[in-house]
């Protein structure tokens, strides 16, 4: 088994005790890597992110706040409000480039390889294998670039970590590509924690979705409302899962999308039309209407919500659907090392 891990998770769920160095919380986190290593473990990759300017996560960082700026270092405090020192790019820079440089440095059993990106190259222990520089921002897609290095490394069962629903979309969204080229490929979250934890098992998941479902599955999840684009007013992801059921002709519309990243979305071309047909089916499965003005002069769609801001409009929700096809357009090219994304 190969074990891969999104190290941004470790940043969050190893919290680091008030007082402790730096140094003291990187040997927390190198023991959580150690513990991933079974008998059977040959492999741990720890994925970050990067922060990069002109970004569409531009928008939800300034959401959380801005944090205090610290310095990382070995020797230095770790700050006491650890959620604030997160909040500053720079400190996560930092700490991720300074746990990355710890963990490939330890010593680990004979055998045991260990990659870990650090901006956008990779460091390595225990093997002369070397993965390429990646521009991914996100480690939600880099994940897939390290998958499939050890699928393609003569990996078969691969074990990815993680607490963000992203990655399972993701994977979802990719898996049918990759069985194509690596039949024996059998992929496994470990996802959430605490009381929430579960297995998830991707293989199963995607065979019971099938393939045209599995595919569109980002585009859909993007659409609906992610970490980057907002989601309908009221309407959660049980009820829109739903309208997907009832509107399944939707599912060409987001496979156009997943064919044809970063596509330029008009009013009048047909995916649009659908997209605004399943908005109205979001907020009435019985309703006949097609657009989305329309249905705000009836019932479906009331005029105002109960916050006082419009329900969208034909304009508005095209808006929507750029910013969703955008964030879907990166996500559709996680197996590439280079994505090159188009400015926001």
């Amino acid at each position: 088994m190969r074990g891969l891990n999104t190290g941004g998770e470790c940043a969050v769920v190893a919290t680091p005790v008030f007082g402790d160095q730096f140094l003291v919380f990187c040997r927390v986190v190198d023991m959580s890597q150690r513990c991933r290593f079974r008998e059977t473990s040959m492999r741990v990759d720890v994925v970050w992110d990067r922060y990069l300017d002109n970004s569409i996560k531009e928008s939800t960082r300034e959401k959380r706040g801005k944090g205090v700026r610290r310095k990382v270092a070995g020797q230095t405090k770790v700050p006491g409000n650890w959620p604030d020192f997160l909040r500053d790019p720079t400190n996560k820079v930092e700490l991720f480039q300074f746990l990355s440089e710890k963990i490939v440095s330890t010593t680990f059993p004979d055998g045991k390889q260990v990659f870990a990106t650090s901006g956008a190259s990779v460091v390595c222990s225990g093997t002369d294998h070397s993965m390429p520089p990646c521009d991914h921002e996100e480690a939600d897609t880099r994940i897939v670039v390290h998958l499939q290095d050890a699928l393609e490394s003569g990996c078969t069962t691969c074990l990815v970590r993680t607490v963000d629903t992203d990655v399972l979309v993701i994977l979802i969204g990719k898996y049918h590509f990759l069985a194509s080229k690596y039949p024996s490929a059998d992929i496994w979250v470990a996802f959430g924690s605490g009381k929430n934890f579960l297995f998830l098992h991707i293989n199963a998941i995607c065979s019971t979705l099938g393939k045209e479902k599995s595919t569109a599955l980002p585009v859909f999840h993007s659409f609906t409302g992610c970490d980057t684009t907002s989601s309908f007013f009221g309407k959660g992801k049980k009820s829109v899962w739903e309208a997907w059921g009832a509107y399944t002709e939707v599912t060409d519309a987001f496979n156009f999308i997943v064919e044809h990243p970063h596509a330029q979305i008009t009013v009048d071309c047909q995916e649009f039309q659908m997209l605004e047909r399943f908005t109205v089916v979001i907020y009435d499965k019985t309703s006949p209407l097609v657009s989305v003005n329309e249905a705000r002069k009836g019932t479906v769609l009331p005029e105002k919500q109960n916050d006082g801001e419009h329900s969208p409009n034909s304009t508005g929700l095209l808006q929507h659907t750029k910013r969703a096809v955008y964030q879907a357009g990166i996500w559709k090219k996680p197996v590439t090392r280079q994505q090159q994304t188009p400015t926001p």
